[in-house]
Protein backbone atom coordinates (compact mmCIF):
# COMPACT_ATOMS: atom_id res chain seq x y z
CA UNK A 1 0.00 0.00 0.00
CA UNK A 2 1.48 3.29 -0.73
CA UNK A 3 2.22 5.38 2.00
CA UNK A 4 -0.56 7.70 1.55
CA UNK A 5 -2.93 5.48 2.05
CA UNK A 6 -1.17 4.08 4.75
CA UNK A 7 -0.82 7.18 6.74
CA UNK A 8 -4.75 7.34 6.79
CA UNK A 9 -5.13 3.90 8.18
CA UNK A 10 -3.38 3.87 10.54
CA UNK A 11 -0.99 7.04 10.62
CA UNK A 12 2.11 5.26 9.85
CA UNK A 13 2.95 6.11 6.37
CA UNK A 14 6.44 4.18 4.89
CA UNK A 15 8.20 6.67 4.28
CA UNK A 16 8.49 10.70 6.11
CA UNK A 17 6.78 13.02 3.27
CA UNK A 18 9.17 15.24 1.98
CA UNK A 19 11.99 13.53 1.45
CA UNK A 20 13.25 13.57 -1.88
CA UNK A 21 15.64 10.26 -2.04
CA UNK A 22 15.52 6.99 -4.33
CA UNK A 23 11.66 6.75 -4.89
CA UNK A 24 10.56 10.40 -3.90
CA UNK A 25 7.66 10.60 -1.60
CA UNK A 26 4.05 11.54 -2.78
CA UNK A 27 3.55 14.76 -3.82
CA UNK A 28 0.49 16.58 -5.28
CA UNK A 29 -0.66 18.32 -8.44
CA UNK A 30 -0.26 21.96 -8.00
CA UNK A 31 -2.68 24.50 -10.52
CA UNK A 32 -1.88 25.66 -13.59
CA UNK A 33 -1.77 29.46 -12.93
CA UNK A 34 0.50 32.25 -12.83
CA UNK A 35 1.46 34.08 -9.46
CA UNK A 36 -0.39 36.83 -9.91
CA UNK A 37 -3.66 35.17 -10.15
CA UNK A 38 -3.59 33.82 -6.57
CA UNK A 39 -5.61 36.16 -4.14
CA UNK A 40 -3.50 37.82 -1.19
CA UNK A 41 -5.32 35.67 1.61
CA UNK A 42 -3.79 32.46 -0.24
CA UNK A 43 -0.61 33.31 -1.68
CA UNK A 44 1.53 30.97 -4.28
CA UNK A 45 4.00 29.19 -1.88
CA UNK A 46 5.76 27.02 -4.45
CA UNK A 47 5.99 27.33 -8.39
CA UNK A 48 7.71 24.91 -10.96
CA UNK A 49 6.89 26.99 -14.60
CA UNK A 50 3.00 27.50 -14.74
CA UNK A 51 2.14 25.49 -12.18
CA UNK A 52 1.79 26.66 -8.70
CA UNK A 53 0.59 25.62 -5.30
CA UNK A 54 -1.16 28.05 -2.57
CA UNK A 55 -0.44 28.27 1.33
CA UNK A 56 -3.68 26.12 1.40
CA UNK A 57 -2.16 23.38 -0.80
CA UNK A 58 0.90 23.40 0.93
CA UNK A 59 -1.11 23.32 4.57
CA UNK A 60 -2.79 20.04 4.09
CA UNK A 61 0.32 18.26 3.22
CA UNK A 62 2.53 19.64 5.76
CA UNK A 63 -0.45 18.57 8.15
CA UNK A 64 -0.73 14.83 6.48
CA UNK A 65 3.35 14.85 7.22
CA UNK A 66 3.59 15.77 10.75
CA UNK A 67 0.55 13.28 11.63
CA UNK A 68 2.54 10.94 9.85
CA UNK A 69 5.77 11.69 11.96
CA UNK A 70 3.96 11.83 14.79
CA UNK A 71 2.37 8.33 14.51
CA UNK A 72 5.78 6.61 13.18
CA UNK A 73 7.35 7.95 16.85
CA UNK A 74 3.93 6.09 18.52
CA UNK A 75 3.11 9.73 20.16
CA UNK A 76 -0.52 11.53 20.31
CA UNK A 77 -0.80 14.22 18.25
CA UNK A 78 -2.84 17.68 19.58
CA UNK A 79 -2.20 21.37 18.74
CA UNK A 80 0.66 21.14 21.30
CA UNK A 81 2.51 18.81 19.24
CA UNK A 82 1.79 20.29 16.10
CA UNK A 83 3.09 23.65 17.21
CA UNK A 84 6.26 22.38 18.33
CA UNK A 85 6.35 21.32 14.98
CA UNK A 86 5.72 24.29 13.28
CA UNK A 87 9.65 24.50 12.52
CA UNK A 88 9.92 22.09 10.13
CA UNK A 89 7.51 23.55 7.31
CA UNK A 90 10.29 26.25 5.99
CA UNK A 91 11.94 22.92 5.40
CA UNK A 92 8.99 21.09 4.23
CA UNK A 93 7.77 23.42 1.45
CA UNK A 94 11.84 23.77 0.03
CA UNK A 95 11.25 19.75 -0.05
CA UNK A 96 7.88 20.15 -1.42
CA UNK A 97 8.82 22.21 -4.37
CA UNK A 98 11.45 19.31 -5.24
CA UNK A 99 8.58 16.76 -5.14
CA UNK A 100 6.33 19.26 -7.18
CA UNK A 101 9.41 19.70 -10.06
CA UNK A 102 9.53 15.53 -10.58
CA UNK A 103 5.54 15.66 -10.53
CA UNK A 104 5.42 18.46 -13.65
CA UNK A 105 8.47 16.32 -15.35
CA UNK A 106 6.33 13.20 -15.00
CA UNK A 107 3.94 15.22 -16.80
CA UNK A 108 5.44 16.74 -19.22
CA UNK A 109 7.18 13.20 -19.99
CA UNK A 110 3.04 11.92 -21.39
CA UNK A 111 3.39 9.70 -17.82
CA UNK A 112 -0.21 7.99 -16.42
CA UNK A 113 -1.23 6.52 -13.27
CA UNK A 114 -2.38 3.33 -13.40
CA UNK A 115 -5.90 4.20 -12.09
CA UNK A 116 -6.95 0.64 -11.64
CA UNK A 117 -4.24 0.11 -8.54
CA UNK A 118 -5.30 3.48 -6.95
CA UNK A 119 -9.04 2.85 -7.61
CA UNK A 120 -8.42 -0.29 -5.44
CA UNK A 121 -6.25 1.20 -3.34
CA UNK A 122 -8.92 3.79 -1.85
CA UNK A 123 -11.28 0.78 -1.91
CA UNK A 124 -9.26 -1.04 0.56
CA UNK A 125 -8.96 2.32 2.51
CA UNK A 126 -13.24 2.53 2.37
CA UNK A 127 -13.55 -0.82 2.85
CA UNK A 128 -10.99 -0.95 6.62
CA UNK A 129 -14.01 0.97 8.33
CA UNK A 130 -17.91 0.39 8.23
CA UNK A 131 -19.74 3.84 7.81
CA UNK A 132 -19.14 7.06 5.95
CA UNK A 133 -18.70 9.25 8.79
CA UNK A 134 -16.08 6.45 10.22
CA UNK A 135 -14.26 7.30 6.76
CA UNK A 136 -14.49 10.86 7.18
CA UNK A 137 -13.27 10.39 10.79
CA UNK A 138 -10.08 8.02 9.32
CA UNK A 139 -9.00 10.85 6.37
CA UNK A 140 -9.60 13.94 9.25
CA UNK A 141 -7.22 12.24 11.77
CA UNK A 142 -4.80 11.42 8.93
CA UNK A 143 -4.47 15.00 7.97
CA UNK A 144 -6.54 14.60 4.81
CA UNK A 145 -9.34 17.20 4.13
CA UNK A 146 -11.14 14.38 2.21
CA UNK A 147 -10.81 11.51 -0.58
CA UNK A 148 -9.75 13.17 -3.54
CA UNK A 149 -6.85 14.68 -1.67
CA UNK A 150 -5.93 10.96 -0.77
CA UNK A 151 -6.16 10.28 -4.25
CA UNK A 152 -3.61 13.14 -5.55
CA UNK A 153 -0.68 11.97 -3.39
CA UNK A 154 -1.05 8.39 -4.83
CA UNK A 155 -1.28 9.99 -8.26
CA UNK A 156 1.58 11.62 -7.91
CA UNK A 157 3.25 8.94 -6.17
CA UNK A 158 2.32 6.55 -9.23
CA UNK A 159 3.69 8.58 -12.16
CA UNK A 160 6.74 9.58 -9.99
CA UNK A 161 7.80 6.22 -9.48
CA UNK A 162 7.56 5.94 -13.16
CA UNK A 163 9.67 9.11 -13.46
CA UNK A 164 12.23 7.27 -11.55
CA UNK A 165 12.29 3.63 -12.96
CA UNK A 166 12.81 5.63 -16.17
CA UNK A 167 15.56 7.51 -14.97
CA UNK A 168 16.60 4.66 -13.62
CA UNK A 169 16.57 2.29 -17.22
CA UNK A 170 18.56 5.19 -18.59
CA UNK A 171 21.17 4.62 -16.34
CA UNK A 172 21.72 0.93 -16.75
CA UNK A 173 21.35 1.09 -20.79
CA UNK A 174 24.35 3.16 -20.73
CA UNK A 175 26.33 1.09 -18.35
CA UNK A 176 28.00 -0.43 -20.67
CA UNK A 177 31.65 -2.19 -19.99
CA UNK A 178 33.75 0.37 -20.53
CA UNK A 179 32.02 2.90 -18.52
CA UNK A 180 31.43 0.22 -15.48
CA UNK A 181 35.36 -0.22 -15.83
CA UNK A 182 36.30 3.59 -16.00
CA UNK A 183 33.98 3.93 -12.93
CA UNK A 184 35.98 0.65 -10.89
CA UNK A 185 39.77 2.28 -11.77
CA UNK A 186 38.39 5.73 -10.38
CA UNK A 187 36.80 4.35 -7.54
CA UNK A 188 39.72 1.49 -6.52
CA UNK A 189 39.54 2.42 -2.89
CA UNK A 190 35.74 1.99 -2.12
CA UNK A 191 35.96 -2.11 -3.41
CA UNK A 192 39.28 -2.49 -1.62
CA UNK A 193 38.95 -5.43 0.81
CA UNK A 194 40.96 -4.36 4.45
CA UNK A 195 43.56 -6.72 5.63
CA UNK A 196 42.14 -9.49 8.12
CA UNK A 197 43.76 -11.39 11.06
CA UNK A 198 41.57 -14.37 12.58
CA UNK A 199 42.49 -15.61 15.96
CA UNK A 200 42.19 -17.18 18.89
CA UNK A 201 43.39 -16.65 22.66
CA UNK A 202 44.13 -17.63 26.42
CA UNK A 203 43.01 -14.74 29.10
CA UNK A 204 44.50 -15.95 32.22
CA UNK A 205 45.57 -13.51 35.07
CA UNK A 206 48.96 -14.58 36.13
CA UNK A 207 52.28 -14.73 33.64
CA UNK A 208 53.59 -17.98 34.57
CA UNK A 209 49.94 -19.61 33.93
CA UNK A 210 50.07 -17.90 30.13
CA UNK A 211 53.74 -19.50 30.18
CA UNK A 212 52.70 -22.72 31.50
CA UNK A 213 50.22 -23.17 28.53
CA UNK A 214 52.82 -21.96 25.90
CA UNK A 215 54.52 -25.05 26.65
CA UNK A 216 51.53 -27.30 27.08
CA UNK A 217 50.37 -26.26 23.50
CA UNK A 218 53.73 -26.57 21.71
CA UNK A 219 53.70 -30.12 23.27
CA UNK A 220 50.81 -31.02 21.23
CA UNK A 221 47.76 -29.67 23.29
CA UNK A 222 44.75 -28.46 21.23
CA UNK A 223 44.40 -24.54 21.73
CA UNK A 224 40.65 -24.78 22.09
CA UNK A 225 40.48 -27.20 25.13
CA UNK A 226 42.86 -25.13 26.85
CA UNK A 227 41.05 -22.17 26.01
CA UNK A 228 38.03 -23.69 27.54
CA UNK A 229 39.72 -24.97 30.59
CA UNK A 230 42.23 -22.00 31.65
CA UNK A 231 40.52 -19.00 29.83
CA UNK A 232 38.76 -16.37 32.24
CA UNK A 233 37.04 -14.35 29.67
CA UNK A 234 33.66 -14.72 27.19
CA UNK A 235 35.47 -16.17 24.44
CA UNK A 236 36.71 -19.52 26.86
CA UNK A 237 33.05 -20.94 25.48
CA UNK A 238 34.30 -20.92 21.72
CA UNK A 239 37.73 -22.02 22.27
CA UNK A 240 38.88 -18.54 22.88
CA UNK A 241 37.74 -17.87 18.77
CA UNK A 242 38.02 -14.04 18.73
CA UNK A 243 36.99 -14.35 15.19
CA UNK A 244 38.21 -11.65 12.33
CA UNK A 245 39.40 -8.10 13.03
CA UNK A 246 41.09 -5.45 11.34
CA UNK A 247 44.03 -3.54 12.52
CA UNK A 248 42.86 -0.99 14.87
CA UNK A 249 40.22 -2.82 16.77
CA UNK A 250 42.55 -4.56 19.30
CA UNK A 251 44.41 -3.04 22.21
CA UNK A 252 47.85 -1.47 20.94
CA UNK A 253 50.06 -4.38 22.39
CA UNK A 254 47.83 -6.91 21.43
CA UNK A 255 47.83 -5.98 18.15
CA UNK A 256 51.51 -6.04 17.91
CA UNK A 257 51.54 -9.22 19.22
CA UNK A 258 48.84 -10.56 16.08
CA UNK A 259 51.11 -8.81 13.75
CA UNK A 260 54.06 -10.19 14.91
CA UNK A 261 52.84 -13.49 15.06
CA UNK A 262 53.47 -16.64 12.41
CA UNK A 263 50.17 -18.08 11.84
CA UNK A 264 49.47 -21.38 13.13
CA UNK A 265 51.60 -21.02 16.22
CA UNK A 266 51.28 -19.95 19.58
CA UNK A 267 52.83 -16.79 21.09
CA UNK A 268 52.76 -14.58 23.95
CA UNK A 269 52.34 -13.95 26.82
CA UNK A 270 50.93 -10.55 25.85
CA UNK A 271 50.55 -8.58 28.34
CA UNK A 272 47.33 -5.63 28.53
CA UNK A 273 45.42 -4.47 30.72
CA UNK A 274 42.88 -7.50 30.94
CA UNK A 275 45.78 -9.86 32.19
CA UNK A 276 48.23 -12.32 30.15
CA UNK A 277 47.28 -13.18 26.59
CA UNK A 278 48.14 -16.27 24.63
CA UNK A 279 47.62 -15.58 20.91
CA UNK A 280 47.14 -18.19 18.11
CA UNK A 281 46.46 -16.29 14.39
CA UNK A 282 44.73 -19.33 12.72
CA UNK A 283 44.70 -16.88 9.62
CA UNK A 284 45.68 -13.92 7.95
CA UNK A 285 44.17 -12.19 4.94
CA UNK A 286 46.53 -9.07 3.01
CA UNK A 287 44.57 -5.74 1.98
CA UNK A 288 43.59 -6.41 -1.39
CA UNK A 289 41.48 -4.15 -4.73
CA UNK A 290 39.81 -7.45 -5.82
CA UNK A 291 39.28 -7.70 -9.95
CA UNK A 292 36.89 -5.99 -11.67
CA UNK A 293 35.25 -9.25 -13.21
CA UNK A 294 35.06 -10.20 -8.60
CA UNK A 295 32.99 -6.75 -8.22
CA UNK A 296 31.48 -5.78 -11.50
CA UNK A 297 27.73 -6.10 -10.13
CA UNK A 298 28.47 -4.02 -7.17
CA UNK A 299 30.09 -1.37 -9.63
CA UNK A 300 26.87 -1.81 -11.84
CA UNK A 301 24.57 -0.76 -8.58
CA UNK A 302 27.01 1.47 -6.94
CA UNK A 303 26.95 3.34 -11.24
CA UNK A 304 23.00 2.95 -11.50
CA UNK A 305 22.41 5.02 -8.21
CA UNK A 306 24.54 7.49 -8.40
CA UNK A 307 23.55 8.15 -11.89
CA UNK A 308 19.82 8.02 -11.50
CA UNK A 309 20.52 10.26 -8.61
CA UNK A 310 22.11 12.42 -10.57
CA UNK A 311 19.70 12.32 -13.33
CA UNK A 312 16.99 12.87 -10.32
CA UNK A 313 19.18 16.58 -8.87
CA UNK A 314 19.51 17.62 -12.89
CA UNK A 315 15.37 17.64 -13.41
CA UNK A 316 15.58 19.54 -9.90
CA UNK A 317 17.68 22.28 -10.37
CA UNK A 318 16.68 22.28 -14.75
CA UNK A 319 12.94 22.74 -13.31
CA UNK A 320 13.78 26.64 -11.85
CA UNK A 321 11.31 25.39 -9.00
CA UNK A 322 10.49 28.23 -6.44
CA UNK A 323 9.40 27.88 -2.76
CA UNK A 324 8.22 31.11 -0.52
CA UNK A 325 7.85 29.94 2.96
CA UNK A 326 8.28 33.05 4.20
CA UNK A 327 4.40 33.41 2.74
CA UNK A 328 3.19 30.53 5.15
CA UNK A 329 1.16 31.67 8.28
CA UNK A 330 4.23 31.16 10.91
Amino acid sequence: MLAATAAAQDGEGETAPGAVTGTPAPATAGAEATTTDAPQADPVVIQVGSTVEHASDVEWRFEVAIRNIVAQQGMPYGPEVALQLRGLLPTYVEQRAQELALVVEARRRGLTPDEESIAADLETLRSSVETDEQYQQLLAGAGFPGEEEVRQMLVEADIVNQLVQELRAAAEASASDNVLRTRFLADRALFQEDEAFCARHILVSEEEVAEELLGRLEAGEEFADLAAEYGTDGTRTRGGDLGCFGRGAMVADFEQAVLDAEVGTPAGPVATQFGYHVVLVYDHTPARVPAFDEVKEEVRNQYVGLATEAAIDGIIEGSGARAYPERMTP
